[in-house]
């Protein structure tokens, strides 16, 4: 297994988060095979480390389906970007817990530094609507990655905003590729 691998497969690992995998790669050297190699002992040497987490790791394969997974990245037509990676955005190097991988389908460009998350509401007004839109079209314009989450409302509306001004946009998805998210309109009174 090499370390992208073993990235993706702690990433699943429950109670295990960015912060708890940045005390694990400080402790194992940057190795993330090490990691899922490690006794529970081992593991509950490492700060932040209790029982219930060393053992979820120690026992990742009864939990985690790395070839599932993989096989997802690929029928999906993504790849992982890791924090070992170049690629990976500086701006989330800088921030306290930086995800360990990433998702990606298409491409992280150099442009994408200068970005703007927008985020909102997925039931929300028309002005609510408008305004994403128009905030979304006019830093598109200017040169501005407009990166919002994928679903209905404010983030589709800031997406389709920075479209129509034929600029760029992210989508981040907060639940990976594995969940299928269902969204049930419910109506207002």
């Amino acid at each position: 297994m090499d370390a992208r691998e073993a990235l993706i497969a702690l990433n699943m690992v429950e109670h295990v988060g960015p912060v708890r995998l940045r005390h694990l790669l400080d402790h194992f050297g940057d190795d993330p095979a090490a990691i899922l190699r490690a006794s529970k002992h081992q593991l509950q040497a490492v700060r932040g480390i209790g029982e219930d987490t060393a053992e979820s790791i120690n026992g990742w394969e009864k939990s985690v389906d790395l070839a599932g997974e993989l096989k997802r990245i690929a029928d999906f037509g993504c790849r992982v970007v890791t924090q070992f990676d170049e690629e990976f955005p500086p701006s989330l190097r800088e921030i306290y817990d930086p995800p360990a991988v990433l998702y990606v389908k298409g491409a992280l460009k150099p442009e994408d530094k200068n970005s703007v998350a927008m985020v909102g509401s997925r039931q929300t007004t028309t002005y609510g609507l408008e305004v994403a839109r128009k905030f979304g079209y006019q830093l598109a314009y200017t040169g501005v990655t407009v990166v919002s989450g994928g679903a209905r409302g404010i983030d589709t509306a800031a997406h389709q905003g920075a479209l129509t001004a034929k600029g760029r946009t992210v989508a981040v998805l907060g639940t990976g590729i594995k969940i299928e998210v269902t969204f049930t309109p419910t109506t207002r009174n």
